[in-house]
């Protein structure tokens, strides 16, 4: 266990490196919008169980425009061309850049793990072989 909260830790410092205080729900946002640019304020609501008010609040500190807030420049909001009342949100290149750091340390903390793996698979071996029950020799 001791491993693992090593490497959550170093996924934290990751993204302290935009703020030493960034907000979780900001994290939770920027990713959603990592896995589908072009979501409207209200699909990101939904998608992270989030208020409406509290997205919305995100999404102004996370672009380039923060009414005297902090603002991120990670994404920017665009007017949909099919629905003017609509907006879409998409990464800036800096917040592009930023996830690209997040996912380098995921696949670091997948390849440093060998152990861990080899151990969880070997779990799993070995409950495969108690499920199916005492071997039973045949009496030919």
């Amino acid at each position: 266990m001791r491993q693992e909260l090593t490497h959550f830790m170093r996924l934290l410092r990751e993204l302290q490196k935009i703020d030493n205080e960034f907000p979780l729900q900001y994290a939770v946002c920027l990713s959603e919008i990592a896995l589908e640019e072009g979501l409207s304020l209200s699909d990101l609501a939904d998608r992270t169980d989030m208020p409406l008010s509290t997205v919305s609040r995100a999404i102004t500190a996370l672009s380039k425009h923060s009414g005297g807030g902090v603002s991120y420049g990670l994404v920017k909001v665009t007017i949909a061309a099919e629905e003017r009342r609509k907006k879409k949100i998409s990464l800036t290149a800096k917040g592009r850049a930023i996830i690209n750091g997040v996912s380098d340390v995921i696949l670091q903390m997948g390849k440093a793990t060998p152990k861990a793996k080899s151990k969880a698979k070997n779990k799993t071996k070995n409950k495969t072989q108690n499920k199916s029950g005492p071997k039973i020799a045949s009496r030919r």
